[in-house]
């Protein structure tokens, strides 16, 4: 609570002290600028605090880094459903959230919602082998949908809160499946159905504890990993072998 009474304070601060810059959201993400993952990590929140002047509409893009997902198409084979063609998607954000004071298609035209990537079916997205467009088409709309089904992929026009026409608090909660890396935090001020003000920051996402080391392990020692990986499968082996055992009837 302390800590976001100093963001607000400061907002404060910075509003009066630079009135010709108010349009602008200024945006605060957590102190640290980072979430860890650790062995219990089941997601979390994450908030947004800004200012902007008088009555007007905010967005608020949160984007994460790129990952790639294999998508596969069953093919029924007699009375057994098999898998069947597979592909590759790239390009695209592992999480895509957009929030909103009200739905976006109602603030903004198709071409501004274009612009700034707001549009959750827009998102570029490159289909791996490279098909005819109808046919890639069809991939990309089953990318989407899978994004949308598992939650990476989502808008919400309740998560902003805005107290007098001037300051306003996100609140973002993220999965629990989160990809390492940076995220992009994109903060747009709307009036009138054109962006007037704009902000963009930035938090990371890390591997703590135990799974940080790990990784880095597995990542920068690749052949010591592996190594000793093999040895504990082989004595892990060996162990269960010599353990005697009873025939039950």
């Amino acid at each position: 609570m302390k800590r976001w009474l100093r963001c607000l304070f400061l907002l404060m601060s910075w509003m009066l002290h630079d009135p010709s810059r108010a349009d602008e959201p200024l945006v605060v993400v957590p102190e640290t600028g980072e979430v860890k993952i650790t062995t219990d990590f089941a997601g979390t929140d994450v908030k947004a605090v800004g200012s902007m002047r008088g009555p007007a509409d905010l967005i608020i893009k949160l984007v994460g880094p790129q990952q790639a997902a294999i998508l596969s198409r069953e093919t029924k084979l007699g009375p057994f459903w098999v898998e069947g063609e597979t592909m590759k998607m790239e390009g695209a954000p592992s999480l895509l959230f957009l929030y909103a004071t009200a739905p976006i298609a109602s603030i903004l035209p198709p071409a501004e919602q274009q612009k700034y990537g707001l549009i959750l079916e827009g998102v570029p997205v490159r289909v791996e082998p490279r098909l005819q467009a109808h046919v890639s088409a069809d991939w990309r709309k089953a990318f989407f949908r899978l994004k949308e089904r598992q939650g990476n992929y989502h808008e919400d026009d309740t998560a902003i809160r805005v107290f007098g026409n001037r300051l306003f608090i996100a609140d973002m909660r993220l999965p629990g499946d989160l990809q390492t890396g940076t995220y992009t935090v994109e903060t747009l001020v709307v009036k009138s159905g054109k962006v007037v003000g704009r902000n963009v920051g930035q938090f990371k996402v890390r591997l703590a504890g135990i799974e940080r080391r790990v990784w880095e392990v597995a990542h920068d020692h690749s052949w010591v990993f592996g190594s000793v990986f093999t040895l504990l499968a082989m004595l892990l082996g060996f162990v269960l072998n010599a353990i005697p055992y009873r025939r039950t009837r």
